[in-house]
């Protein structure tokens, strides 16, 4: 009696290995980094790592020094809202993992419409929402959940104004990541993202960045006729 019980236990432990193998894994390159969100959320763990590893692509496309983090919002929102994002030139390979990891939670995404949303109806959406550092844009942003009124071309205009808070503001940068970035990530493949280094600093979110000068125009498009002799 006991050999088909022993077979039926490895046959268990042998479906339940090759089923953790299937699952996608994620490598945790920031999990030291500091907390993006004050909450205490079922996946905190993976949502800290996507907020991270969305700020450090954003980072190593539009400010190749690093040390303009102002300058890298600035140029994902305005890119955004002209429906110019190279998503495929920004994206890493770590993100592009954890974008279908995010994808799987059914919950979290509302996807009744042919764009894919946050559910504004989720924990992370509350947390964001009672945490916005900024209080006449928290006051906005609790104000059209309330109402029913959120909407991704609404709230970014008003984002575009906070440019220089957004830095030190997790709630901000975990919004525009969810919202913004990991939607249009996940329907990305691998074979079309290019490789990019991952700086994998430690970012304090409670420390003024450093004022430089910011361009309003980041899209530039080269004149084809530069450097050709027309006389």
């Amino acid at each position: 009696m006991k050999t088909p019980i022993f077979k039926l236990l490895v046959i268990v432990l042998l479906i339940t290995s090759y089923s953790c193998k299937t699952e996608p894994s994620i490598n945790y390159k920031f999990e030291n980094n500091s907390k993006t969100l004050n909450c205490e959320l079922e996946n905190g763990k993976l949502y800290n790592e996507a907020v991270h590893s969305f700020e450090n692509d954003i980072i190593a496309f539009y400010d190749k020094d690093g040390k303009n983090r102002i300058k890298a919002y600035n140029g994902f929102i305005n890119n955004t809202l002209r429906n110019g994002l190279k998503i495929e030139e920004i994206a890493s390979k770590h993100s592009l993992s954890i974008a279908l990891a995010l994808k799987k939670e059914a919950k979290l995404w509302n996807t009744s419409t042919k764009e894919t949303t946050l559910n504004y109806a989720h924990p992370l959406v509350d947390c964001i929402a009672n945490n916005i550092k900024t209080q006449q844009l928290k006051e906005t942003f609790n104000s059209l959940l309330a109402t029913n009124s959120m909407r991704k071309n609404v709230v970014l205009p008003s984002l575009q104004g906070y440019s220089r808070s957004i830095p030190t503001d997790g709630s901000l940068i975990s919004f525009l990541a969810f919202e913004y970035y990991y939607p249009l990530v996940s329907n990305l493949k691998a074979e079309n993202l290019k490789t990019q280094v991952v700086n994998n600093n430690k970012v304090d979110f409670n420390k003024t960045p450093q004022k430089q000068e910011i361009r309003p125009e980041i899209i530039e498009e080269k004149d084809p006729h530069a450097g050709h002799n027309h006389n």
